[in-house]
C-alpha cells in the first residue's frame, strides 16, 4: 500500500484556513480606514481601531453601541442618521458623499463618506457597512481656491469698469478739439493695442492761434497708461499757453511736469506748429521731438516719400533728458505730412511703399495723420 506524501501547509493555505472572524479582527485593528458596522438603529456595531482613536478611545470595542449623537453635534449626528435610514429603506448605497462633521469643540471635518446596506447570509438586511476618509484638507484647499477665484472675478469686474470708463474719458479726451484751419485738411487715427493705452495726439490753443500739434506715447500699456495721457494732455495745454513758437522749448516744459512723476517708465513726443501760408500756398512747419525722430513728406512733384530724419532728442520722463533742436521743414501745397508713431522700420517702409502706390493711381492722400 503506497503512503501519501505529507504536505506542509504554506503561508497562503494557513491564511485561508483562518476562521473569517480573525481577518475581520486584524483588518479592523490594523487599517488606517475608518471602517463601521451599525444596525439598523444606527448604533455602532463594530469599528475600526483608528475610528476609535479619532473620538478618542483607546479600545475600539468601546465606541459599540454608541451613536453619532454621542460623537458629534447634532447638526451632523442628524444628517448622518437620516441618510442611512435612508439607506436602509431603499436598499441602496450612498457612495461619494462629501459630509460635514461638526464636533462639540467647534470643529469642523470634511470626509468623503461610502455606504452600503449589509445582509446576514440569509439575505436578511441587517444594518449598514461604511468607510469614510479624511478630506479636510482637499475641503479647506478647495474653498481657498474657490475663494481666489470669486475675488479675481471681483477684481476683474472693477478692472474692466476701470478700462470701460478709461475708455470713455480717452474716448473724449484724445484728441479733443481739432482745430479747424483754412487750406489744411487735418485726418488723425488713434487706435490703442488695447482699449485704452497711452497713446495721444492733441491740439493745443495757444496765444497766436499757430496750429499747434502734440503726439506722445507713454511707455507701458492699460489704464495706467492711459491715466498718464490725462496728466499729459494737462501739462502740454498749460505749456501752449506761453508757446513762443519753439516746440523744442514746448516739449521741454512738458518733461519738467512729468519727470519724476512717472514710475520706471518714459513718454515720448513729436511737437511743432505750421507757419503762416505764405502766397503760393506753401508752409513751414517747425518740428521737435523727444524720441519721436521720423516724419514722412510725399513729394508729390517727384512722386516720392521722404523720409525726414530730425536732430538728436530724448525721451522725456528721465533726469537730464532734452527735445531735439527744432527743425524747419518746407511744404508745398498739396503735399502731405505723415507723422507715424510707434511703427516699427518695416511697416515704415510698406507705408512709404503704399503712399507711392495711391499716388501713382490717382488716389487723394491724407494731407496729415
Amino acid at each position: 500500500m503506497k503512503k501519501t506524501a505529507k504536505i506542509e501547509p504554506d503561508g497562503n493555505s494557513l491564511l485561508l484556513r483562518a476562521s473569517a472572524k480573525r481577518l475581520f479582527e486584524s483588518l479592523m485593528e490594523q487599517t488606517a480606514d475608518r471602517i463601521y458596522i451599525k444596525d439598523k438603529k444606527s448604533r455602532f456595531i463594530a469599528a475600526s481601531q483608528a475610528l476609535a482613536q479619532m473620538h478618542g478611545f483607546e479600545n475600539r470595542h468601546d465606541i459599540e453601541g454608541k451613536t453619532d449623537f454621542d460623537l458629534f453635534t447634532d447638526e451632523h449626528a442628524q444628517q448622518a442618521f437620516d441618510d442611512e435610514q435612508e439607506i436602509l429603506q431603499t436598499e441602496t448605497a450612498l457612495l461619494n458623499n462629501v459630509e460635514k462633521e461638526t464636533w462639540a469643540d467647534g470643529t469642523v471635518t470634511w470626509v468623503s463618506s461610502n455606504k452600503a446596506p449589509l445582509y446576514l447570509s440569509s439575505g436578511k438586511l441587517a444594518g449598514i457597512i461604511g468607510i469614510s476618509r479624511d478630506i479636510t484638507a482637499e475641503k479647506i484647499a478647495q474653498e481657498k481656491l474657490a475663494e481666489s477665484e470669486h475675488r479675481l472675478r471681483e477684481q476683474n469686474a472693477i478692472m474692466r469698469s476701470d478700462y470701460e470708463s478709461a475708455e470713455k474719458v480717452q474716448s473724449v479726451m484724445i484728441p479733443g478739439r481739432v482745430p479747424q484751419i483754412k487750406n489744411i485738411d487735418i485726418a488723425h487715427l488713434w487706435k490703442p493695442m488695447t482699449m485704452v493705452g497711452g497713446d495721444i495726439i492733441n491740439f493745443p490753443r495757444n496765444p497766436d492761434n499757430r496750429l499747434l500739434f502734440f503726439m506722445g506715447d507713454v511707455c507701458g500699456h492699460g489704464v495706467t497708461a492711459a491715466f498718464y495721457t490725462v496728466l499729459i494732455k494737462y501739462l502740454t495745454a498749460h505749456s501752449a499757453e506761453v508757446y513762443n513758437d519753439n516746440p523744442r522749448d514746448f516739449l521741454n516744459f512738458v518733461n519738467e511736469g512729468i519727470t519724476g512723476r512717472i514710475n520706471r517708465g518714459f513718454v515720448t513726443g513729436l511737437a511743432g506748429h505750421f507757419g503762416t501760408r505764405q502766397k503760393n500756398g506753401d508752409r513751414t512747419l517747425i518740428l521737435s521731438h523727444a524720441g519721436h525722430r521720423q516724419v514722412l513728406v510725399y513729394r508729390k512733384k517727384e512722386n516720392t516719400v521722404e523720409l525726414i530724419e530730425l536732430p538728436n532728442g530724448t525721451v522725456m520722463g528721465l533726469p537730464g533728458t532734452t527735445a531735439s533742436r527744432a527743425k524747419a521743414i518746407d511744404l508745398q501745397t498739396r503735399r502731405p505730412l505723415l507723422c507715424i508713431h510707434r511703427w516699427h522700420r518695416r511697416s515704415l517702409q510698406s507705408k512709404r511703399r503704399r503712399v507711392r502706390h495711391e499716388a501713382r493711381n490717382g488716389r487723394r492722400q491724407k494731407p496729415f495723420e
